[in-house]
């Protein structure tokens, strides 16, 4: 009787710890095993980055008239919050979500955070495959269910200067917006990282 019950009890533990394992198969789905294949060299970057420096970043350097971004920290809760964010939209309109596209943007001189002036940013948008084309940044919020809508769509408000102001003030009759001002109009799009330089991330510098 008593090995009975003790088969019982290993085939019990069996049964939860694959089931726990399953969970947290489920929940932590990459066990980076295996080196990623996009990872690379120090030599590699070393020479990206003065490349940078000795271009990119000296023009940006002159146009702004200040020194310019080099680093944008988000924490790795910001970067999970916001995955968790475009997955769970994604997952209500029934659009597969395929990546994340990330845009080189700057913040205008007349932006609300003084130090992030006409600094360069960057802006994080998810992405799926619209009409054959893969990698389109979308619109998870505004689009309707199995229809994604790409970001472009409401940009292209913005595009013509000439009346950037009058399309700012208009109101937008997309009826899954969830704001009758186009401009102040929510994206699913991220932005919002610590910049250095300056600020710095933990410094008063």
């Amino acid at each position: 009787m008593k090995s009975k019950y003790l088969v019982i009890a290993l085939c019990l533990s069996a049964f939860l710890g694959c089931k726990q394992k399953r969970v947290l198969e489920d929940i932590l789905p990459y066990k980076n095993k295996l080196r990623p294949s996009n990872t690379i060299s120090y030599g590699e970057m070393s020479v990206m980055f003065e490349y940078y420096d000795q271009n990119q970043k000296k023009a940006l350097d002159a146009r702004s008239g200040k020194e310019e971004t080099v680093s944008i920290y988000y924490t790795i809760q910001e970067l999970k919050q916001y995955i968790g964010y475009v997955e769970r939209l994604s997952k209500e309109k029934n659009i597969p979500l395929t990546g994340i596209r990330i845009f080189s943007a700057a913040y205008p001189e007349d932006y609300k955070i003084k130090e992030y002036q006409k600094k360069l940013t960057l802006i994080f948008a998810p992405t799926t495959t619209i009409k054959g084309k893969k990698g389109v940044a979308y619109e998870p919020l505004h689009s309707k269910k199995e229809d994604p809508i790409a970001m472009q769509v409401f940009l292209d408000k913005f595009t013509n200067e000439t009346t950037r102001k009058v399309n700012r003030a208009s109101v937008f009759l997309n009826p899954f917006a969830t704001s009758s001002n186009l401009y102040d109009m929510p994206s699913s799009a991220a932005n919002r990282g610590q910049l250095a330089p300056p600020p710095y991330p933990d410094s008063n510098n």
